[in-house]
């Protein structure tokens, strides 16, 4: 824990540095830095060891391709083709290495493409101590695999470039199974963003179905995602579940909800690519607050609220009092904190994210 945690916050005073012309590259510098924890990391995170048994069952396969096709070696091929990729190159402990440089890198462009440089240290703030991201990356490598890769159609999806964005899609939902559900948003950058107040109603009438109906959403979740195995998320989403109710915590989480409902029905001014991301951020904002209610929504918002690192400084843009926006961005920051605190001490997270191994100790 304290030693990603150390990591991390040198990573974002670099970043700050950067931002205020201190330093030069200093974000750079910082991604490089949790580039490094990524690639030597050794059984840090639950699933870790879970993916070094998948690898070793999957590369001592003979190589067959009706066999990956069906999953018979295992259930998502791209995954298989990976690890098989990988095997004279170095083994599981380069593929791990490759696999967090590339998400790093991503992230990294992600955040130069879209957020300006004043607000960056917000950005990267948002990507390392949002539990959703850098630290579960440690652990859910396909999804967060998938997840980079959405991130990186979302310059082809707003250019309008659907067949690129389509072949990436697809591609990502044969490494986890849940990335269907993303396919169809190839086409989102067609999407015309003029009418933010129809976008808006549209979106508070799902929040009020998912709210009224979360029974027969979560049938509609299961049913979508019953390729994949989530036997293990449900497990833990229920435990969950036994304690969530719709208090002051459920009205805080929702803040940056909000925030975007009023984004899309007040800004005239930011171009139609903020105004869709911004609007495919809301996703994630808008059904992740379900997510210990609903079993597996959480884990599909996910591939949302990652777009919230380049949408949220337009977001909140919009709120012209300096002290409110402020105001409303410190309560998002100590949540966030209040949430990372709690992920190192979960009982479900702590035994595996405590002490941080090196593939030096092997």
């Amino acid at each position: 824990m304290l030693i990603v945690t150390a990591i991390s916050v040198l990573t974002l005073i670099l970043t700050y540095l950067e931002s205020r012309r201190y330093l030069k590259d200093g974000m750079k510098l910082g991604f490089i830095l949790i580039s490094i924890l990524g690639i030597i990391h050794y059984d840090y995170g639950n699933d870790y060891m879970s993916y070094y048994d998948i690898y070793n069952s999957i590369v001592h396969t003979p190589f067959n391709w009706t066999n990956i096709l069906n999953g018979s070696i295992y259930k998502e091929p791209g995954w298989v083709l990976i690890n098989y990729f990988f095997e004279p190159l170095g083994g599981f402990f380069m593929m791990v290495a490759v696999l967090n440089v590339i998400q790093n890198v991503i992230y990294y462009k992600f955040i130069k493409a879209n957020v300006e440089r004043t607000w960056r240290p917000i950005a990267v703030f948002i990507y390392l101590f949002s539990t959703s991201f850098y630290l579960l990356n440690f652990s859910m490598m396909r999804q967060g695999l998938v997840i980079a890769i959405f991130l990186w159609m979302w310059k082809y999806i707003k250019n309008r470039k659907w067949f690129i964005a389509l072949l990436g899609l697809i591609a990502g939902s044969f490494i986890h199974t849940s990335a269907i559900i993303l396919i169809p948003f190839a086409f989102w950058g067609f999407i015309p963003m003029k009418n933010g107040r129809f976008l808006a109603i549209l979106y508070v009438s799902l929040f009020i179905a998912l709210w009224i109906g979360e029974s027969f959403l979560n049938n509609i979740f299961e049913t979508l995602l019953i390729f994949e195995d989530f036997e293990d998320y449900t497990d833990i989403y229920n435990k969950d579940s036994e304690s969530v109710h719709f208090g002051v915590g459920f009205i805080i989480n929702m803040i940056p909800f909000v925030v975007s409902i009023y984004y899309l029905l007040k800004d005239k001014t930011q171009t139609e690519d903020k105004h869709q991301l911004v609007a495919l951020a809301a996703v994630g904002f808008m059904i992740l607050p379900f997510g210990k209610i609903i079993p597996l929504v959480a884990r599909v918002g996910m591939y949302f609220s990652a777009l919230s690192i380049g949408a949220f400084t337009s977001t909140y843009s919009v709120i012209n009092n300096r002290m409110f926006r402020y105001s409303l961005i410190g309560i998002y920051i100590l949540i966030t904190l209040y949430d990372y605190w709690n992920f190192f001490h979960n009982s479900i997270y702590a035994a595996s994210y405590q002490n941080f191994k090196t593939i030096f100790t092997v």
